[in-house]
């Protein structure tokens, strides 16, 4: 039994392709500035209000004994809340909160005054943080909420302020005039705090469609560069090897002209166009074991690879990868009828590997001629042009190609 083991390891410099562009996500850079604006604007605008309503409430004895557990309850929500926009932090929570705790106070208020028989027109203090409320709802509720908050509250201190009059028909007017306030301010807040958030979002998805389309403009321009110059060197190349081959008349000079067209070839099977590989994206490990199995099943071998690690290469060392042991299956099925045959694609965060084996009779490398190219033009030199390496071990009944690369 002999062995022929064959080891070649070549280092090329492969830090990408050219024309690689880094694609950058649009995000929602204009919308999270407008929400900041927002938060700041509310803070401002309820730091105002809720010092108004501060300085009335401290004269004020309209809910007797629960005034100050009521204007303890609102107004620290309320100073929670203002810190929150302030800060941009926990907004959500304290917006609820003082939503929540004004609602419970209005909806008692009633119930806890005294029902004077003339108690004035003066709003109470709670009247002032209102549509602060109202705000709050809009600012981290969702629509249906934010419309429902915006209409409710205003109708529910318009109850509460009927509750304690009686509803006596001298307040009417004076009541209804303070609801119709509340509601339109109220609905101006939500309009204008909407609109805002759907112009930035408009923005944004402007700005994502223009960035992506630039990329991808930018991509294909440097992928058609690519194949310009690509062909320009192939050009060159061939007629290079065409020439010396005319002008070879030592043994030297047509080992150099062997060499020559190899790489011509080589360049010229590389030439394939691929999208992903033009658009110089990295790949999944699992793709090439996919676009391998593929490729066996092209051959007429239904061929299962088990799943690799989920770890990206390179575009164009992906590719080198799957040419090179696609060359290596079409060997198997065609000089060993694929019995036996077997695929395995490994990967880690620094490496990727593709093996593929035979049971077949095995490569006798002596019996090749020399203008054979395919394993040296379609395996070994793909690995070595993204600076992997190959190593081919063959026996009668077993042929192991082990193809690697590492960052």
């Amino acid at each position: 039994m002999t062995q022929t083991r064959i080891t070649e390891t070549t280092v090329v410099a492969a830090d990408g392709m050219p024309g690689r562009h880094e694609v950058f996500a649009a995000g929602s850079f204009t919308s999270k500035r407008i929400e900041r604006i927002v938060q700041i604007a509310a803070a401002v605008g309820s730091l105002i209000v809720g010092l108004q309503a501060f300085f009335a409430a401290l004269g004020s004895t309209d809910a007797g004994v629960w005034h100050v557990p009521f204007a303890i309850a609102i107004f620290t929500t309320l100073f929670a809340f203002i810190i929150s926009c302030t800060t941009g932090r926990h907004l959500r929570l304290t917006a609820i909160s003082f939503v929540a705790v004004y609602t419970l106070v209005v909806a008692a208020w009633p119930w806890v005054t005294d029902h004077a028989s003339n108690p004035g027109y003066t709003q109470p203090w709670i009247w002032y943080v209102t549509n602060i409320a109202t705000m709050a709802a809009v600012l981290v509720m969702p629509l249906p909420w934010q419309i429902a908050f915006t209409i409710g509250l205003p109708v529910l201190f318009f109850g509460a302020r009927m509750l304690q009059v009686d509803f006596a028909q001298d307040y009417w007017a004076s009541n209804a005039f303070d609801l119709s306030f509340g509601l339109c301010l109220g609905a101006i807040l939500l309009i204008l705090i909407r609109t805002m958030r759907a112009t930035g979002r408009a923005v944004d998805e402007a700005r994502g469609t223009a960035l992506a389309e630039y990329t991808q403009a930018a991509a294909a321009e440097a992928a058609e560069s690519e194949r310009i110059s690509m062909a320009a060197l192939m050009h060159d190349s061939v007629m290079a090897a065409l020439i010396s081959a005319t002008r070879a008349t030592t043994d030297r000079e047509r080992a150099l002209t062997v060499v020559m067209a190899e790489e011509a070839l080589t360049g010229l099977a590389d030439a394939e166009s691929d999208e992903r590989i033009a658009l110089g994206r990295p790949i999944s490990a699992r793709v090439i074991a996919a676009d391998l199995a593929n490729a066996a099943r092209d051959y007429g071998i239904d061929l299962t690879i088990a799943q690799p690690l989920d770890e990206e290469v390179p575009g164009h060392v992906a590719r080198a990868l799957t040419l090179a042991a696609t060359q290596a299956i079409a060997n198997a099925v065609q000089h060993a009828d694929g019995v036996g045959l077997d695929v395995v694609v490994s990967a880690t965060a620094t490496s990727c590997a593709v093996r593929v084996s035979d049971a077949g009779g095995g490569i006798d490398f002596t019996s090749i001629p020399a203008d054979r190219l395919g394993i040296r033009a379609s395996i070994y030199a793909r690995m070595a042009a993204v600076g992997g390496t190959t190593e081919i071990t063959s026996e009668p009944g077993k042929t192991v190609i082990d193809m690697r690369w590492r960052r």
